[in-house]
């Protein structure tokens, strides 16, 4: 008879319960099948087929997630682009404080993907927050949010009246201030929240087996490619369409279009929920860094040993519960010494192994490599600052243009001016992957043209040549207001658009790499947050720095740099301001790219 043995818990070999719940289904039923000398091919045609039928399930989801993208994008610039002209011609706001509105406004917009993201890591999962957020935009746009922006913008009683030549501007009241910010707000928190999540939530779409899957992972690379154009394709309908119907048609309508594109993308994500790979929260990715923080509080009064390899360092395939036997380990560096702490093994330690006081050197470099990572990623926030004049104060100049061109045979809208940009940051990206790399690469005889650090630098330089052009363009504009002269034409502004689309394209790729590559393994997931929180921050900034120049220059009667009349001020020395915080941000930028150390993996 056999009897029962106890577990060794020294035994490598034993398996307990917990171990059995780790197994996959799958290698369990081919071990019962292996144990009981059944046959595993029957087994494995039957799996071989399920999988053939769950690819074909899913194989439309991308798709599908891309006209999502589509609707999103195209609803969100469809208010964002135009938004500082509205302000300005219908409810008849200041340029510093509708200038400050946008930038704030905007920086809200770009602070929610990562809200979204948080959330979806730690308890909803992406399906859920994409549809969450997309219908807070939709259930409350009935009540407050697209529909209110829709009908301030059509009902007379909610905005005042139009201004008639040379007689005086009302400013709006504060009640229909009050809701149409209520309306775009609400809209920034809906549409905002699932924006960062409807991209990672169509990548999980394929299943690529962590990389092994050739045919997959393409698949999957092309689908970035998709939506950086999908996207793109987007913010042109709305710098184009949108704004046309906006400025000469209704802002009603054009609103309106806008709240119908959300409603069709709710509809659609509900509607064709079974095609859908719903993948569950991972939990989040702060987890690591912040146990390392409380192990090193913990053992404030650890002494750190003066060789390494007294830490706790660990080796893959090793059967400790801290270390997940897939996850890549990382050198010890002797940066932040302080936070070894958390790596020394005490008497506690070997009593209970507690992840909250004892973690392994892989998690302290980790954190490390993450406390590198922040001083570049705030030269990203101020790079922003300045990137975006694009959509505020350049568009302002472009209000007082003249937007006639082709002998007045079209109309250029100062919003569209945006689709400039757009187009020539697409083409900015084809013409360096088609031309610019691989000259690059045979010239310097390497794999890889140039390193993200090096993108992101072009990008620092080119974008304070492109606020240099703009205050270039706005002294000549003045002059002629002060001369008397006929409007300057708005095709004067295209340089500047144009070498402000190749910085935006040059850093975007290069810090989306740049960040990828270097973040900590468990935080690569929420990457692209990184990307826009740094947005929101210089956007949040920017607004900030245009109400402390307006109170500044304004102090003891003054006329100030953004009087209500644009052609009193000096938006020309503002850029100049720019030129000068953005040539210092570019500095500091190259001080740290050279003195930055990369992550070593073992």
């Amino acid at each position: 008879m056999d009897m029962e043995r106890p577990r060794d818990q020294h035994d490598p070999t034993s398996v307990d319960a917990d171990d059995l719940e780790r197994m996959s289904p799958a290698l369990l039923g081919e071990a019962e099948a292996s144990s009981s000398g059944q046959n595993l091919v029957p087994l494995l045609g039957a799996r071989e087929q399920e999988m053939v039928t769950d690819s074909n399930l899913y194989s439309n989801a991308p798709n599908i997630v891309l006209c999502l993208v589509f609707l999103e994008v195209t609803a969100f610039y469809g208010v964002y682009l135009n938004l500082i002209v509205y302000l300005q011609d219908v409810l008849h706001g200041d340029s510093a404080s509708n200038a400050a509105t946008v930038g704030f406004w905007a920086g809200v917009s770009y602070l929610m993907p990562v809200v979204g993201a948080a959330i979806a890591d730690t308890c909803w999962g992406k399906y859920k927050t994409v549809l969450v957020g997309l219908s807070i935009a939709l259930a409350v746009n009935r009540e407050q949010g697209m529909a209110v922006i829709t009908t301030s913008g059509a009902l007379p009683s909610l905005s005042p009246p139009p201004c008639e030549r040379g007689a005086y501007c009302a400013p709006a009241t504060l009640g229909q201030r009050l809701v149409f910010f209520a309306g775009i707000y609400l809209c920034a928190i809906g549409i905002g929240g699932a924006k960062a999540v409807i991209v990672s939530f169509g990548a999980e779409q394929f299943d690529d087996g962590d990389g092994k899957n050739a045919a997959e992972a393409e698949r999957k690379a092309t689908y970035f490619s998709w939506y950086y154009g999908v996207g793109n394709l987007g913010m042109l309908t709305s710098g184009t369409l949108l704004v046309w119907v906006e400025d000469k048609v209704s802002w009603g309508l054009g609103y309106g279009v806008c709240a119908s594109f959300v409603a069709a993308a709710v509809v659609g994500l509900a509607a064709t929920a079974p095609l859908y790979r719903i993948v569950p929260p991972v939990g989040s990715p702060l987890m690591g860094p912040c146990q390392v923080l409380v192990a090193v509080a913990r053992k404030a009064s650890v002494r750190v040993p003066a060789d390494a390899a007294e830490l706790y360092t660990e080796e893959r395939g090793s059967k400790t519960p801290l270390l997940d036997p897939h996850r890549q380990l990382l050198e010890h560096t002797d940066q932040f010494r302080c936070l070894d702490k958390a790596a020394v093994v005490t008497g506690a330690d070997v009593e209970d192994g507690d992840p909250w006081r004892l973690c392994t050197v892989t998690q302290v470099e980790e954190l490390k490599t993450l406390l590198r990572l922040v001083p570049i990623w705030l030269t990203s926030a101020v790079y922003f600052v300045a990137n975006s004049q694009a959509q505020t104060t350049f568009v302002q100049q472009g209000t007082m243009t003249d937007s006639r061109i082709a002998g007045g045979a079209f109309f250029v809208p100062a919003a569209s001016l945006t689709c400039i940009e757009t187009v020539f940051v697409v083409a900015s990206i084809a013409l360096y992957n088609r031309a610019v790399a691989p000259a690059a690469r045979h010239l310097l005889g390497r794999a890889e043209a140039f390193t993200p650090l090096q993108l992101m630098g072009v990008g620092h330089g080119a974008v304070t040549a492109a606020v240099a052009l703009a205050a270039c363009a706005e002294a000549r504009r003045l002059a002629n207001a002060v001369a008397g002269a006929p409007r300057m034409g708005i095709a004067w502004l295209l340089p500047q658009y144009v070498v402000m689309a190749v910085s935006d394209a040059s850093l975007s790729v290069g810090q989306l790499e740049f960040f990828y590559d270097q973040a900590p393994e468990t935080m690569r997931g929420a990457s692209t947050a990184f990307y826009f929180l740094s947005c929101s921050i210089g956007n949040l900034l920017s607004s900030q720095l245009v109400t402390l120049v307006a109170s500044v220059t304004s102090a003891g009667g003054k006329t100030g740099w953004f009087p209500p009349d644009m052609d009193d001020g000096h938006l020309d020395y503002y850029f100049l301001l720019l030129v000068g915080i953005t040539a210092v941000n570019f500095a500091v930028f190259v001080y740290l790219a050279k003195n930055y150390t990369p992550k070593r993996v073992r």
